[in-house]
């Protein structure tokens, strides 16, 4: 009951920090992948509270009815410069296909299309640099030793 706890409010923490910064860099990490989705940037557009993060990315030229609901392993990389943060997730990811809609959209450039894909998060590590203002120089020299020893980055374990 107690580690159901914490990786609930573990969850949660990511869930906020994803929502805050939105963006992330997409990669798949599969070599022989029939469809090769391209490192691209991701706009997230949903985070459910089981872990579950859904976005659109691009493709092009497959046909992606082939490919609905094929596993593949995934990472996101979350980063925002004026948070001086960075939250890097792996994990499972598939293609969702739903026939009475299609999920995804032509681009008029380079016949790209998008497709929504959704990825379960297995492994998530936070990185926060905290910037010390209004400190003395030995306050200051104290507070990054002491970040240099902290827990950083924060490591999360869903597997």
């Amino acid at each position: 009951m107690q580690h159901n706890k914490y990786s609930n409010m573990n969850m949660l923490f990511l869930k906020q920090k994803i929502n805050e910064i939105k963006s992330a860099l997409f990669k798949t990490e599969e070599i022989d992948l029939e469809l090769q989705l391209p490192n691209n940037v991701i706009d997230t557009f949903k985070v459910g509270d089981d872990g579950m993060i859904w976005f659109f990315t691009s493709f092009k030229g497959y046909e992606i009815a082939t490919m609905s609901g094929k596993r593949f392993f995934a990472s996101l990389d979350y980063y925002r410069k004026e948070d001086n943060c960075r939250l890097r997730i792996s994990g499972e990811a598939a293609i969702v296909q739903n026939d009475d809609e299609p999920l995804t959209k032509n681009y008029s450039a380079d016949n790209y299309k998008t497709v929504l894909v959704v990825m379960k998060i297995k492994h998530a590590e936070f990185y926060e640099k905290i910037i010390f203002t209004n400190l003395s120089w030995q306050e200051k020299i104290k507070s990054t030793i002491n970040q240099l020893f902290s827990h950083y980055p924060r490591v999360y374990d869903f597997s």
